[in-house]
């Protein structure tokens, strides 16, 4: 049986950010139907928020120990957290 690469935990946490970055978007967009001039405006601070969440993990994640806040599913839930929180700034 062939076994298959694991993915690194850093490809896990920017893949996570990529797609909530998109649907971000595609709520924002088609669901909340927010004005194309307020959403071009605003994803210019979205696009540095996401870099950031796939940049820092791997920043911290030199050798040394880790803490266990310092995992893919605890990042992953800080971006979903922050993903659900700007679509709620929207709805309001």
């Amino acid at each position: 049986m062939r076994r298959v690469a694991a993915l690194s935990d850093q490809t896990k946490i920017a893949s996570v950010s990529a797609l909530c970055l998109m649907g971000l978007i595609i709520v924002l967009k088609n669901v909340l139907q927010v004005p194309p001039e307020v959403l071009s405006r605003d994803i210019i601070l979205f696009v540095p928020t996401y870099l950031f969440f796939g940049w820092f993990p791997s920043v911290s994640g030199r050798r040394v120990k880790k803490s266990n806040l310092d995992r893919p599913l605890v990042w992953s839930l800080v971006i979903l957290a922050v993903t659900f929180g700007i679509i709620t700034v929207y709805a309001v």
